[in-house]
C-alpha cells in the first residue's frame, strides 16, 4: 500500500463559509461565493497571491446562508477542513460572485477567532495529517477488522457499478493504491448522503469511528442498488413478455382471455386504424404515406411525443374526404325563387349568381375566375354566399381571413414544428367532410403580411383553376384535390387586395342602399 506525503498547514487560515455542502478531505467540492466577506477574502488571498500559501483557505460549513451579509459573524462550526483552491472562476452578471474548485486536504480545529472583518482569519489546530498511520501492531490489531469490512463493502459497492465507466474503474484502482484511513472520507463524498451525515463524518475525528460510521452507510448505499438492479430486470423481463407476446396477439386473438385493458384497447385502435387506412379511397401517393407512418407507429413506444403525432396525423389523413361528395341538385328556377326569398333587390347580383350556376349545369368542370361580392357591411355577402350552397345542395363552410398575416394558416405548418397543424382549407374539408363544399373566403381585403409569409400569395395557389387540383398542405405533405371546392370571396373594397389576387376573381359590387 503506497502512502502519501504529509502535509503541514498554516497556524492561521483564513475561513470560508458554506452552505452548498460538506467538505471532507480528499474531496473536491465547486462551491459558491458571492456573500461580502467571502467575495473579500477570495479578492484578497486568491486572486492577489502568488505563494501556494496563500490559496490554502480553512473550509467551514455554515448552516446559515452567508448571502445574507450579517454585520456580526454567524457561530462557526468548531471542525473545519483545510482546502486548496485548485480553480477560480469570476462573473459580474447579474452581481459579481465567483466560483471555487476547492479540494479537501485535511481537518482542522478553531483554536480561536483572530479577526471578523473584512474577512474571518481564525487560528487552527491540525487534526489529522494526509499520511498513512504507523504499521505498528497495536495500531493494525484496532483497527484491522474495521478496516477490512470497510475495504469488503466498498469493493462490492464499486463492482456493482457500471466498470466500463472510466470513473468507475478509476475508483476500483484507488480503492487499492490509497490508504485505508483516506478511503471513509472519499467515499462518504461519493455516495449518497446528506450533509447533517457528511457533517458527522467530519466530526468524527478518531479514524475507528469513522469506520463505524461510515460502513452503515455503504451497506445502505448497497441496499439501494439491489433494490434498483432487481427492479430494472423485472422490468426488462416484463419488457421482453410484452415483446415477444404482442406478434401473437396481432396473429390470433382468443375470446374470452382477460387482458391488459389499455393495452389492448390502443392494441385495437392502431389495428383499426391500419383498417381504415388499407380500405380508405385515398389517392395511392397518400396511401403509401400512412402505410410508412403506421409501421413506424407499431414500433413506437406510446411514452415517445411522436407517437402522439404520428396517430394524430392518420387519424386526419382517415378523416378526410379524398372521394366523398355531394351531388349537385341544381334547378335554376328554383334557384331563383330561393334567391328572391332570401334577398330582397340586389337584382344585378342575382342575376349574375343564376348566370354562373347556369354555366355550371352545362359545364360541370368550369374552370373560370371566382366570384367576388364586395361591398359595406351587413348587405348579405355571406349570406348570398350560403344560398347559393342550398340552391345547389352543398356543404357550406365560412373561412374568416381578416386579420390573417401567417401563410401558414392557409398552408398548414410543417410536422417537425411543436403544435403543428393543417391549415384553414383542409381543416374546412375535414369539418364538413366532403371534397366539394361551397367555400366563403370572407374578407380577403383584410389579409396581412409578416415575417411569417403572405397569405394572399399562398391563396393565388387555392384559387387557381390549373394549380389546386395538385394543393400540397405543409402538414399533410401530399397533395390534395381542391378542384371541385366551389370558392366564394368576400371584401368590403378592392383598394387592399394584392393584383395577383384580384385577377383570380370576378368583382361583383353589392351596394348598400
Amino acid at each position: 500500500m503506497s502512502s502519501v506525503s504529509p502535509i503541514q498547514i498554516p497556524s492561521r487560515l483564513p475561513l470560508l463559509l458554506t452552505h452548498e455542502g460538506v467538505l471532507l478531505p480528499g474531496s473536491t467540492m465547486r462551491t459558491s461565493v458571492d456573500s461580502a466577506r467571502n467575495l473579500q477574502l477570495v479578492r484578497s488571498r486568491l486572486l492577489k497571491g502568488t505563494s501556494l500559501q496563500s490559496t490554502i483557505l480553512g473550509v467551514i460549513p455554515n448552516t446559515p446562508d452567508p448571502a445574507s451579509d450579517a454585520q456580526d459573524l454567524p457561530p462557526l462550526h468548531r471542525i473545519g477542513t483545510a482546502a486548496l483552491a485548485v480553480q477560480v472562476v469570476g462573473s459580474n452578471w447579474p452581481k459579481p460572485h465567483y466560483t471555487l474548485l476547492i479540494t479537501g486536504l485535511c481537518r482542522f480545529q478553531i483554536v480561536q477567532v483572530l479577526k471578523e472583518k473584512p474577512y474571518p482569519v481564525a487560528e487552527v489546530e491540525q487534526l489529522d495529517r494526509l499520511e498513512e498511520l504507523p504499521s505498528t501492531c497495536e495500531a493494525r490489531e484496532g483497527l484491522g477488522e474495521l478496516s477490512e469490512q470497510f475495504y469488503k463493502y466498498a469493493v462490492q459497492l464499486v463492482e456493482m457499478l457500471d466498470m466500463s465507466v472510466p470513473a468507475v474503474a478509476k475508483l476500483r484502482r484507488l480503492l487499492d493504491s490509497l490508504p485505508r484511513e483516506a478511503l471513509p472520507d472519499i467515499l462518504t463524498s461519493i455516495i449518497r448522503t446528506s450533509n447533517k451525515e457528511k457533517l458527522q463524518i467530519l466530526d468524527a475525528v478518531s479514524l475507528e469511528d469513522r469506520f463505524k460510521m461510515t460502513i452503515p452507510l455503504l451497506v445502505r448505499q448497497i441496499e439501494g442498488l439491489k433494490l434498483l438492479q432487481k427492479t430494472r430486470k423485472h422490468k426488462q423481463d416484463e419488457d421482453k413478455r410484452v415483446i415477444a407476446i404482442r406478434p401473437i396477439r396481432r396473429i390470433t386473438h382468443i375470446p374470452g382471455t382477460l387482458e391488459d385493458e389499455d393495452e389492448e384497447e390502443d392494441n385495437d385502435d392502431i389495428v383499426m386504424l391500419e383498417k381504415k387506412i388499407r380500405t380508405s379511397s385515398m389517392p395511392e401517393q397518400a396511401h403509401k404515406v400512412c402505410l410508412k407512418e403506421i409501421k413506424r407507429l407499431k414500433k413506437m413506444p406510446q411514452s415517445m411525443p411522436e407517437y402522439a403525432l404520428t396517430r394524430t396525423y392518420l387519424e386526419l389523413m382517415v378523416e378526410l374526404p379524398w372521394s366523398k361528395s355531394t351531388t349537385d341538385r341544381l334547378d335554376i328556377r328554383a334557384a331563383r325563387v330561393l334567391l328572391d326569398n332570401d334577398h330582397y333587390a340586389m337584382e344585378k347580383l342575382k342575376r349574375r349568381v343564376l348566370e354562373y350556376l347556369a354555366v355550371r349545369q352545362l359545364k360541370s368542370n368550369l374552370k373560370g375566375p371566382i366570384l367576388c361580392f364586395v361591398g359595406p357591411p351587413g348587405v348579405g355577402k355571406t349570406s348570398v354566399g350560403r344560398s347559393v350552397a342550398k340552391t345547389l345542395g352543398r356543404e357550406f363552410h365560412r373561412i374568416a381571413l381578416g386579420g390573417v398575416c401567417d401563410q401558414s394558416d392557409i398552408r398548414g405548418h410543417r410536422r417537425t414544428y411543436v403544435g403543428s397543424m393543417p391549415g384553414r382549407i383542409i381543416n374546412g374539408l375535414k369539418t364538413v367532410g366532403v371534397n366539394n363544399p361551397v367555400f366563403l373566403l370572407d374578407e380577403v381585403d383584410k389579409l396581412g403580411k409578416s415575417l411569417q409569409g403572405d397569405p394572399a400569395a399562398a391563396l393565388l395557389e387555392v384559387l387557381d383553376p390549373e394549380q389546386n387540383h395538385n394543393f400540397t398542405d405543409h402538414y399533410l405533405n401530399v397533395a390534395f384535390d381542391l378542384s371541385q371546392v366551389l370558392f366564394i370571396a368576400t371584401a368590403n373594397t378592392t383598394a387592399t387586395i394584392p393584383p395577383a389576387l384580384l385577377d383570380r376573381m370576378e368583382i361583383i359590387q353589392v351596394p348598400g342602399t
